[in-house]
C-alpha cells in the first residue's frame, strides 16, 4: 500500500532531527564560549559546568527526537489502519495498476514504516550509548590527567597524543549507526550514492583517527583544539542530515 506522494514522512522527519541536532550544537558552542575560561588546559570536558551543560543538552535532545517519531509512528499508524493488513499488499498491486508506478511513493508505506524504526533507534538508541561512552571517555581522559599532574612520567605531549588517538573512539559507535541508516536507507531505495556515501564519510573517519593529528588555531583570543573524528561526527549529525533529507525529497517520490 501507497499514501500520497506529498507526506514526505521520512525526508521530513530526518530534516528535523537534523535541525535539532544543530540547535543543540548551536547552544553547546554558545555554552562554551560564554562559560568557558580563557586560561584553561584541560579539555572541555573536564570542566564541570560545561560538562553538565552538555549531558544536560543531550538528554533534552533525546527526548525531543523520541517525541517526534512517536508522533510520526502514530501517523504511519494511523494511515495503516485505514486498510486492514490483509489487504494491504492488495490495495498496493491496484495501486501500481491504476496509477502507474510512477505516479506511487517511491516506498510502500510498510517499508517507509521500517525505515522510520530503524533511523527512531539510530538517532535515539545511539545517543544513549554516546553519552554513555562519553561519561567512561571522561573518566579515562580524568585519570590521564592525575597521571600527568602526578609527575609518573608523562608529558604534556603525551597526553595530546593519547587524547588524539583515543577521542575517535567516543564518536565511532553513533557515527557507524548513523552511516548504517545511510546504508540500509540506500539499500531498501536501491540507491548506490547513499551507500558511497556512507563508505567514503567512513573511509574519512577512520584516516582522520588513525592518520591525522589534532590541530590547534585561535578563535576570538582562545585557543581551540581541532579533533578531526570529532569534527567528520558532527558535521555528519548535522549538515550530513540536511543533505540526506534534501536528497531524498528532491530524488524520491512520497519520502
Amino acid at each position: 500500500m501507497y499514501i500520497n506522494i506529498k507526506k514526505r514522512i521520512l525526508s521530513s522527519t530526518i530534516l528535523q532531527v537534523a535541525v535539532v541536532k544543530i540547535i543543540a550544537a548551536c547552544l553547546e558552542g554558545a555554552i562554551r564560549i560564554i562559560l568557558k575560561k580563557s586560561n584553561i588546559t584541560s579539555p572541555d570536558m573536564m570542566d564541570i559546568v560545561l560538562w553538565r551543560a552538555q549531558i544536560t543538552i543531550s538528554f533534552i535532545q533525546i527526548i525531543v527526537i523520541a517525541f517526534m517519531f512517536f508522533k510520526v509512528w502514530q501517523k504511519l499508524n494511523h494511515y495503516m489502519k485505514l486498510v486492514p493488513k490483509e489487504d494491504q499488499q492488495g490495495i498496493g498491486e491496484l495501486q501500481k495498476e491504476v496509477f502507474g508506478k510512477s505516479k506511487l511513493a517511491a516506498l510502500s508505506v510498510n517499508s517507509v514504516n521500517r525505515l522510520i524504526q530503524l533511523w527512531a533507534v539510530i538517532f535515539i538508541g545511539a545517543e544513549l550509548i554516546y553519552d554513555f561512552t562519553s561519561i567512561m571517555y571522561r573518566r579515562f581522559i580524568g585519570i590521564l590527567m592525575d597521571a600527568l599532574s602526578s609527575g609518573t612520567g608523562m608529558s604534556d605531549g603525551t597526553f595530546v597524543m593519547l587524547y588524539n588517538m583515543t577521542h575517535g573512539f567516543k564518536y565511532l559507535e553513533i557515527l557507524s549507526a548513523i552511516l548504517l541508516g545511510v546504508m540500509m536507507t540506500g539499500i531498501f531505495l536501491s540507491d548506490r550514492y547513499l551507500k558511497i556515501a556512507a563508505a567514503v564519510i567512513l573511509g574519512l573517519f577512520l584516516i582522520s583517527f588513525g592518520v591525522l593529528q589534532m590541530q590547534t588555531v585561535y578563535l576570538m583570543g582562545r585557543e581551540v583544539g581541532i579533533v578531526w573524528t570529532s569534527m567528520i561526527y558532527h558535521i555528519t549529525e548535522t549538515v550530513g542530515l540536511v543533505v540526506l533529507s534534501r536528497y531524498l525529497t528532491k530524488q524520491y517520490k512520497g519520502l
